[in-house]
């Protein structure tokens, strides 16, 4: 969904540099103005449509035997097949390839720790194996992996845990299936404002379509979006931040969480989305997000949570007397209701705000995920909280990790998912995996990532994130790698966002 005045720009500069055989990112005219004061569009840019690449139809199948690759911090055991790799054990080989399509690549594969298998071609991470721990032969799959035609270098390299590899399975595939965006698109929220409804109703009309470019600031200051100003002339749709230091117990923090709202609420009023994400330092005197500093089975175990979500605290505090509510339960809602202050912030400004609590639970990283079951508690409370206690009708909600953790689609309106790969690949497979994991199927986005997957390969994979949220700014990129990032027809930029709030009562 573009702007008429791109449209136009657009055209009139095809035109002219048309003529004179140039399709190369003109250079932009960079001015000083920062994210704060600057909501227009650049005075002139020129679209460029995503390579188009050669795909065809046509059946393969080709096994390859682990022991006929090379292999580091392996080992074929005496009378077997298969090869036993250690963590951090490589393979390496190559498969001749007539015709450039999209595979399937099937690992033959058993672990006694469970692990994950990195998946590179031609140097390029493409995708991970999840193997389960067990004792017998199994396969594992990565889809939608397109392929050139001619030699291409493959490697399978054991990031965590053991693995016994036997073979590799390379079949043919296609992208991901139109299927994929046949999603629900209501917010979950039952007070969701207009400005929420409008959100999800413009997600829902350019998902499958284009992705929306989002950066993850420096909490109080718009450090990584500049950045991208500088060297793009744009903005990205989305800026996104975080909300740990609400419960940081130190007052500078808190102040910089101030300071960031401020700046969120002025990048809303300009046109942007607005997102946060919350790592919660534990109710305790550690105030800490890693694994095993805080007992979330415990402080839940005999908790009515349901009921919980709506009361009062003085009603929690009667509960708490009577022995009925854990101290620690108690000082969890307590945060809840601390937090809830901050959001109400963004609220009273009509500032709707993407939301992402307790991210990334499936990662064995954080507190928040050391039992899978208290997580899909927790996050219900969080949720019934904030929308239902505290009435903040301005959040849109979204869920990141795997389906083991999930809570529900009751619970979220979107799925997220962190990438840190060092690649721009669109990841066609997990997109294609996600989109099938869950039993209602949601709209998926890259909520952090050292490397936006490219326009290109998104299109070509049929692999749509709706956005795709930067974590270092412009680092990582050259000028003009960031330049046909921010200047393709299939991402959006802020200057290319509708009026949110109002998106809902447009006239079609």
């Amino acid at each position: 969904m573009k702007k008429l005045t791109k449209i136009i720009a657009s055209l009139c500069l095809t035109g002219i540099f048309g003529l004179c055989g140039c399709s190369a990112v003109p250079e932009v005219i960079l001015t000083e103005n920062s994210s704060e004061d600057s909501s227009s569009a650049p005075d002139f840019y020129l679209e460029y449509e995503p390579e188009i690449f050669e795909i065809g139809d046509s059946e393969f199948i080709t096994k390859i035997k682990a022991s006929d690759g090379t292999f580091e911090n392996a080992e074929i055991p005496e009378g077997e097949g298969y090869v036993q790799f250690q963590e951090g054990g490589k393979l390496g080989c190559s498969a001749e390839i007539e015709m450039p399509q999209h595979y399937r690549f099937v690992l033959s594969v058993r672990s006694k720790t469970g692990s994950a298998v990195k998946l590179k071609i031609n140097g390029k991470t493409e995708g991970m194996f999840y193997v389960t721990s067990g004792s017998e032969f199994g396969y594992e799959a990565v889809d939608c992996v397109y392929l050139a035609g001619g030699e291409n270098e493959i490697a399978l390299e054991v990031c965590t845990g053991t693995a016994d590899i036997d073979c590799i399975i390379i079949e043919n595939s296609s992208g991901a299936d139109v299927s994929c965006y046949r999603t629900e698109t209501a917010s979950q929220n039952a007070y969701a404002s207009l400005g929420v409804i409008g959100a999800m109703n413009y997600f829902s009309d350019i998902y499958g379509i284009n992705s929306l470019t989002a950066a993850n600031v420096t909490v109080g200051i718009n450090d990584k979006i500049d950045e991208i100003y500088k060297i793009t002339g744009r903005y990205p749709a989305i800026r996104g931040s975080q909300l740990a230091f609400a419960l940081s117990g130190n007052a500078d923090k808190e102040q910089l969480l101030l300071d960031d709202i401020a700046l969120a609420e002025e990048w809303s009023k300009s046109g942007g989305i607005v997102s946060y994400k919350w790592h919660w330092y534990s109710p305790n005197v550690l105030r800490s997000v890693k694994t095993g500093d805080f007992d979330l089975r415990k402080a839940i175990r005999t908790a009515d949570i349901d009921k919980l979500s709506t009361m009062t605290g003085e009603e929690i505090k009667a509960l708490y007397e009577k022995g009925e509510v854990t101290a620690e339960l108690r000082a969890l809602i307590s945060d809840i209701d601390t937090l809830a202050q901050y959001l109400l912030k963004l609220k009273y400004k009509d500032v709707v705000t993407i939301f992402e609590p307790m991210p990334n639970a499936d990662s064995g990283l954080y507190w928040w995920g050391d039992d899978r079951e208290s997580f899909k508690k927790l996050y219900r409370l969080v949720f019934d909280r904030l929308c239902n206690f505290h009435r903040l009708s301005n959040l849109i909600f979204v869920y990141s990790g795997n389906a083991e953790y999930y809570p529900g689609a009751q619970y979220c309106d979107i799925i997220g998912q962190s990438f840190n790969e060092a690649s721009n690949s669109a990841f066609a497979g997990r997109f294609l995996a996600l989109a099938k994991a869950f039993p209602t199927k949601k709209m998926l986005a890259v909520s952090a990532c050292d490397i936006m997957p490219k326009a290109d390969y998104m299109s070509r994979d049929n692999a749509f994130w709706l956005w795709t949220a930067l974590e270092n700014g412009a680092s990582g990129y050259t000028d003009e790698e960031l330049k046909s990032a921010y200047y393709s027809s299939v991402m959006l930029t802020k200057d290319e966002l509708p009026d949110i709030n109002g998106y809902a009562l447009r006239e079609y």
